[in-house]
């Protein structure tokens, strides 16, 4: 069941570009706010820093990707309940923090935080979804395509590889670290979901057509259209 229509009001590719952008910064700018405290043990756990700031980008930025992924239907009925379904992971994300003391071995798991990870494994779930299924994926159905979308395939795939990789290798290093007595640094978490969120990033801003390598010109998005969008354009 397709979705598409005539409308120009909104460009989906500029939604796209807009979420990119925002996933691919948000490690980096809660990391370097935080420069001068302890190093965040996962980039949820922002949301307990001593400056204020990395809460409310950390809150703000999961509210405009929710907010967005709530507005994005895709080009189907699927991609619109995923996208839906991702929409209220991210805000059960933003609303429910985790745990305060993430070091803490002994520590009662609080409702908020079973709340929190699940949510989060959800949204990436999603989102690895839309780089293996929907993006990859033309309209028609059709897979293995050439030309700049072929290489539009290859960047999602890729992007969703790593993601994968990323959210495994909490698990693995867990499992290492019991079966061979060794230490991994306690911030595994916070670089896996920024590698995970990079990953996320750049397959939407790649999705968003925004470059010439990677979008022929009747596809290319344009921030000032002077003409109808071509909504026939495939992922």
């Amino acid at each position: 069941m397709s979705l598409d229509t005539e409308s120009t009001v909104f460009d989906y590719r500029a939604l796209r570009l807009t979420m990119g952008i925002i996933a691919l910064s948000l490690p980096f700018v809660v990391f370097f706010i935080t420069l001068d405290e302890d190093p965040l043990s996962s980039i949820s756990h922002s949301y307990w820093a001593t400056d204020k700031y990395a809460r409310n980008v950390f809150v703000g930025s999961l509210c405009v990707v929710g907010a967005f992924l709530f507005a994005y239907n895709g080009h189907t009925l699927r991609q619109a309940s995923f996208s839906k379904a991702a929409s209220i992971a991210a805000f059960l994300v933003a609303f429910n923090p985790t745990s305060e003391n993430q070091r803490c071995d002994g520590c009662d798991i609080e409702a908020t935080t079973i709340i929190h990870f699940t949510a989060a494994f959800i949204l990436f779930l999603i989102l690895i979804c839309f780089c293996f299924f929907f993006f990859w994926m033309g309209k028609n159905g059709t897979r293995g395509a050439v030309g700049k979308k072929g290489r539009r395939s290859k960047v999602y795939i890729t992007c969703g590889f790593i993601m994968i990789g990323a959210i495994l290798s909490v698990p693995i290093t867990d499992l290492i670290e019991t079966m061979f007595s060794v230490s991994v640094p306690w911030q595994k978490l916070f670089w896996a979901e920024g590698i995970a969120l990079v990953a996320f990033g750049v397959a939407w801003i790649v999705s968003g057509k925004s470059f010439k390598l990677i979008a022929d010109e009747d596809e290319l998005l344009s921030l000032l259209p002077n003409k109808t969008i071509d909504q026939n354009n495939s992922d």
